[in-house]
């Protein structure tokens, strides 16, 4: 069987992380549409130009690279992300990118013809600067008109078009330009299971529903000192109310996710009561229906409680993507391989959003899990060994070779 180029591999991952400087101290900050993405993202078109790709840049400014590019040829798709959280690991989602960039060069080096196989990077994957996250993904598939995407816009007020055009990386491929036989994509787990059962990989079954939900609670700014309490109209006890409600509800139900991620105070002084209180709530469940009734129940406790204080609410969806089930053929592709290449492995769903759900709606998709040290991801010390890597990488290659048989 054919094996990647470990070195070349590593050597391609280690030079597109150098590009940020304190590393074990900051960890990776590749925030989508921002130098550090595009400095990444020219250094890999350039790989991609050095290997023969024919390069594709859609109005939203996802990358894609193919051996040769025919509208209706459906080629099989390798890829991922290169975007990253703040102070995020070295790993998540720039595996799955060089990887496939490595193993297209490896199919393409046994001098027959070249396969009908091309590559994909997708933007703002994490979410981080612009809502939602897996935008590239999402946005590729839709059939509405990009403008309204376009006019998305950060927290400096500056839209997405803006930060395409500022980057140079405002394509003009339209949504879907092309559909892909398959799509596969590589990933660290960016959780605990596969390390703690002792895995080398993971197949994936989908991709459990998320929704992502933003509140506002607002009442009256005031002295701390001269307020009676009796007399304060404070969005803290709505807010306390509801974290007490929420981690409750989710105390002994270890298949409903909640996480309160971001929180903001207004004016946010030690001396004044806070007029306004903003914060998101993640919630995840592999059951859609679970979720929509999870969240019912949630919304109608905020209601509740802030009529109870006096207190004015304000909720807004920012995410609702359903779960998703990957394609069972191809699963059985991977398991055929995995037990070629012996190595342990186990079906698993991912607690993570991965680009992998979106295309899956357009053609079967699947994705392959590698192990995270410790279950740890979007942080500084993510980690998955050398060697895990590569049980990956060569599994995706052999994966790849079957598909293209």
């Amino acid at each position: 069987m054919l094996q990647i180029n470990s070195s070349r591999f590593f050597k391609r991952l280690n030079a597109i992380n150098k590009l940020n400087s304190n590393i074990s101290k900051n960890g990776i900050n590749r925030i989508a549409l921002t130098k550090k993405d595009k400095e990444a993202r020219d250094i890999i078109v350039k790989w991609m130009k050095e290997i023969g790709l024919k390069i594709k840049i859609d109005k939203i400014g996802n990358i894609f690279g193919f051996n040769y590019f025919n509208k209706n040829s459906q080629p099989i798709v390798l890829g991922s992300h290169i975007d990253s959280v703040k102070n995020g690991g070295k790993y998540d989602g720039l595996v799955g990118v060089i990887g496939a960039l490595e193993i297209i060069e490896i199919l393409n080096s046994r001098k027959k013809k070249l396969p009908n196989i091309g590559i994909a990077i997708f933007t703002n994957e994490e979410g981080v600067r612009f809502s939602p996250d897996m935008m590239g993904s999402w946005s590729f598939i839709k059939s509405e008109t990009i403008n309204k995407i376009h006019s998305i816009k950060d927290d400096n007020n500056i839209t997405i078009k803006q930060a395409l055009k500022k980057i140079n990386y405002l394509g003009r491929e339209k949504q879907l330009f092309f559909k892909p036989k398959y799509f596969l994509e590589l990933h660290i787990e960016q959780g605990p299971i596969l390390d703690m059962n002792r895995k080398d990989i993971g197949i994936v079954n989908g991709v459990q529903a998320i929704n992502w939900i933003k509140i506002s609670l607002s009442g009256q700014s005031n002295h701390a000192g001269t307020t009676p309490n009796s007399n304060k109209i404070d969005p803290n006890r709505v807010f306390s109310e509801v974290l007490n409600y929420l981690y409750k509800k989710i105390k002994n139900n270890s298949k409903q996710l909640a996480t309160i991620g971001k929180v903001e105070y207004y004016p946010n002084q030690t001396n004044v009561i806070p007029k306004q209180i903003v914060f998101t709530i993640d919630l995840r469940n592999i059951n859609d229906l679970k979720l929509k009734n999870f969240k019912k129940d949630l919304v109608s406790k905020i209601i509740f409680y802030s009529k109870k204080y006096s207190i004015t609410s304000k909720i807004t969806e920012l995410v609702n993507f359903k779960s998703v089930k990957f394609d069972k053929d191809l699963n059985n592709i991977i398991k055929k391989n995995i037990l070629k290449n012996k190595l342990s492995y186990m079906n698993m769903f991912s607690g993570a959003g991965h680009d992998a759900q979106m295309i899956s709606e357009i053609c079967p998709t699947s994705m392959i899990f590698i192990p995270s040290k410790n279950g740890i991801s979007h942080d500084k010390k993510e980690f998955t060994t050398k060697q895990q890597i590569k049980n990956g990488l060569n599994l995706l290659l052999n994966v790849t070779e079957d598909i293209l048989r």
